[in-house]
């Protein structure tokens, strides 16, 4: 039993965290105005939350559970009433509170309302949606979506980082056609790519092709090396030859040659396609440009002449820990022994300062930017998994201190929010990091008088954790809004250790402010590579359901894994909603 003394302590306690939230609130006047009326009471919960969690509650949460009362772990979405309500149990007053104010029963409407609106009809036989990353066009089938939407996929997102308009609108038009076949929603959204945070290396150096032979588990071969002769390379395994020598060779004319590491290697030319000319070859093969060759019919050479051009590449840059490297807008550097990264973007990089990280390759390298000038950003490697680690072009880039935000929509996300417009039913917007990132396209959006356009804010940089506060209370200006959970790019922005509770803690904030939130990155992803699942991330796609919507990439097996997830989801409902642990009967207990 308790002592007057705890009982009292406790009350003051309470009393001081209302007052705490009744300032916040009096604080972010301007911004509760500004929120859409239909969000205006989210808004205002928003700000009660903010209140909250500025404060340490730990002691105070566990005398409230002593006391036998709610210890304030669940109230999230209707923080002043469950405050309220405890301030009057401990004065004897009973636990109701004001009839207007926004309980647990109307916040729960108020997130169920707003995931309808962003994900359409809720799911016949669960409350968490599954969204799936479309494919490449050409694997966008009749067959594909009816396999998805089959395994209870809800949503199809499609990455406006690849492929074009007419790709996109093949793919979101078949998939929309087989869900109205079925009654269902079948909402589209399209990605806006954001700043493509990647690199390029713009030396370039000539292509060496490897053709390897075919061998079996004892290293025995058991296929020969095939090749393409043609008049000119065109990519994969092929090798350019003069034109005229196409139209003579027969089958079992032989090419001699020396390949690139210097090793005598002959050619069978077996028969010829549309292509070009089929060959093939009981050794491996190393290919460049102007090798050698002989043409030989039996023993008569029939001709010499010299392997045509390969395309060149963009070398590949070998760092280590102490090894310095530039990043510019160009690519280039004036000393030759120094290497250097192109990035896009100039005015992003004016953004970054000495001092602050630079992470290459989804973590695989980490620097640290030491100095800027008209060079560029000069970097010095801090770690990499391997002394030294090959970075090649086109691997992403991220400054997780930085905050990074373009002035405008660039280019290539006009054309992916254009096309949203007229043919999905929302957009993704990358890479928020500010509220003027969510006001860009919100209003474009608004302007375009699409009443019901979804607009999904991915949080997955440094900057959107550090402006979280700012970024909500702008989305709660416009009407149909969601967030993500982008935990890929999140881990490298702020390290894997810090991921756990920063997923945690935006599936609060979501629910703060009556917002879904869609829980993303490599759920079940070995299951759809390869049909099998690991025990990790059985249990990843179990805590994944307190989200509103669960995101899976792509991959052969893609449908396995939705119908795993949707089977998941089902059975973890009976045990927990949200936060709430349910207790139905339990099998082990004999029942």
């Amino acid at each position: 039993m308790s002592s007057p003394e705890t009982t009292a302590g406790v009350r003051e306690a309470l009393g001081a965290l209302r007052d705490a939230i009744e300032r916040e609130e009096a604080r972010q006047r301007a911004q509760l105005d500004k929120a859409l009326p239909a969000h205006r009471e989210s808004a205002r919960n928003l700000a009660h939350y903010l209140a909250l969690r500025r404060r340490d509650i730990r002691r105070l949460q566990l005398e409230l559970a002593g006391l036998g009362l709610s210890s304030l772990g669940r109230c999230e979405g209707h923080v002043r009433d469950t405050v309220l309500r405890l301030c009057g149990w401990l004065a004897g007053e009973g636990g109701e509170a004001a009839r207007d104010e926004l309980d647990r029963a109307k916040a729960e409407a108020l997130l169920h309302r707003n995931t309808v609106a962003l994900l359409g009809k809720r799911p016949a036989d669960r409350h968490v949606y599954i969204m799936v990353t479309a494919p490449e066009a050409a694997d966008a089938s009749a067959d594909w979506a009816d396999g998805l939407l089959d395994a209870g996929v809800d949503v199809l997102r499609i990455n406006g980082a690849h492929q074009g308009t007419q790709e996109w609108a093949a793919t979101a038009q078949i998939f929309k056609a087989r869900a109205a076949l079925r009654g269902k929603p079948g909402r589209v959204f399209v990605d806006l790519p954001g700043p493509k945070l990647r690199t390029e290396i713009r030396e370039m150096e000539e292509t060496v092709l490897h053709l390897p032979r075919h061998k079996d588990r004892l290293g025995r071969t058991i296929e020969p090396t095939r090749v393409l002769l043609v008049a000119e390379y065109r990519g994969g395994a092929q090798i350019a030859v003069p034109a005229a020598w196409l139209a003579g060779l027969d089958a079992g004319d032989t090419i001699e040659l020396d390949d690139s590491a210097g090793r005598s290697r002959m050619l069978v030319v077996r028969g010829r396609d549309a292509e070009g000319v089929r060959a093939e070859c009981g050794r491996s093969l190393y290919l460049k440009s102007g090798l050698a060759l002989t043409w030989r019919r039996g023993e008569a050479v029939k001709e010499r002449a010299r392997s045509g051009r390969m395309p060149q590449r963009p070398k590949s840059l070998m760092l280590a820990p102490g090894d310095p490297f530039l990043v510019n807008a160009d690519g280039r550097s004036e000393d030759p022994g120094l290497g250097a990264l192109a990035f896009e973007d100039a005015a992003l990089l004016a953004q970054v300062r000495p001092g602050e990280r630079v992470i290459l390759d989804d973590g695989r390298i980490a620097a640290v930017v030491e100095a800027s000038g008209p060079q560029g950003l000069a970097c010095r490697v801090q770690r990499a998994v391997k002394t030294p680690t090959r970075l090649r072009s086109g691997k992403g880039i991220a400054f997780p201190d930085s905050a990074l935000s373009p002035a405008t929509l660039l280019e290539h996300d006009e054309a992916a929010l254009s096309f949203a417009l007229g043919n999905a039913d929302g957009v993704g917007v990358s890479f928020v990091t500010s509220a003027r990132d969510v006001a860009r396209v919100g209003e474009r959006i608004r302007a375009a008088g699409k009443p019901g356009f979804g607009m999904i804010l991915k949080l997955e940089t440094r900057g959107a954790l550090l402006n979280l506060p700012e970024i909500l209370f702008e989305a709660l200006r416009y009407e149909t809004v969601g967030l993500m959970i982008a935990r890929g790019d999140l881990a490298v922005e702020l390290s894997f250790e810090r991921l756990a509770e920063m997923q945690e803690e935006l599936l609060w904030f979501g629910e703060a402010c009556h917002l879904p939130v869609v829980w993303a990155t490599q759920v079940l992803d070995t299951v759809a590579q390869s049909g099998l699942p690991t025990r990790a991330e059985v249990t990843d796609a179990a805590m994944a359901m307190r989200a509103e919507c669960v995101m899976l990439n792509r991959g052969p097996y893609i449908a396995v894994a939705a119908r795993m997830l949707a089977d998941i989801i089902r059975k973890m409902e009976t045990h927990q909603f949200k936060k709430l642990s349910l207790y139905r009967p339990l099998a082990l207990a004999g029942n």
